[in-house]
């Protein structure tokens, strides 16, 4: 079955930014109406550069709506510093995935400012359970990706640490996100580096 026009849009819009990808992970089956989800691999050049893992999938049905306001169509992307492992990389695709397809098993939108928790260790992010929806933090970063039928709002996934997620519980997600770009390196796990330059800089 051909993807629908929206699908078409966002992975056209996707190669205009980060170009062509070097792998993917197709998901299956998901929770209806979710029936397939893809998660595009862009793999890092060297430790400096970050690897990006972007949905495609998401966005052909709205969100549920919160109490009387729409759903929306959104995206995720998830960066992280340096190239990984290829069952690294799986696992990360995979925890993407199902962050993906929360909006139609817990019956509710995700939206920037968020705070998403998990039972395990997020892969590739050793002592992050949990992660803050991000909207766009660079002046380069897009917001939405623009579609034949709606906007697509586009929501980062940056996983944070037990002790960052006390912290976003109590405070303004606006104050907090903007400590957490000040003190470290979002697209690495707490601990290990510093402030760093907006995704895809030093991609490839």
């Amino acid at each position: 079955m051909p993807a629908p026009p929206i699908l078409r849009d966002v992975f056209h819009a996707l190669r205009d930014e980060l170009g062509v990808e070097d792998d993917g992970v197709t998901f299956d089956d998901g929770p209806q109406p979710l029936q397939r989800l893809d998660v595009l691999l862009y793999r890092a050049g060297d430790p400096a550069a970050t690897t990006a893992l972007a949905t495609v999938g998401m966005s052909a049905h709205p969100m549920p709506p919160r109490g009387k306001g729409p759903g929306g169509r959104a995206e995720l992307r998830l960066f992280r510093r340096g190239p990984l492992e290829r069952d690294a990389e799986q696992r990360l695709a995979m925890r993407l995935a199902n962050l993906a397809a929360y909006p139609w098993t817990r019956g509710q939108p995700l939206g920037w400012g968020e705070l998403i928790g998990f039972e395990d260790e997020i892969p590739a992010f050793p002592g992050c359970r949990s992660v803050f929806l991000a909207g766009p933090w660079a002046r380069e970063q897009r917001a939405a990706l623009e579609t034949r039928v709606e906007p697509v709002r586009l929501i980062n996934a940056v996983p944070i640490s037990p002790t960052e997620h006390a912290q976003a519980r109590t405070t303004r997600p606006e104050t907090f996100f903007s400590g957490l770009l000040d003190s470290r390196d979002i697209f690495a796990p707490p601990g290990a580096g510093h402030p760093s330059p907006a995704p895809g800089a030093g991609q490839g």
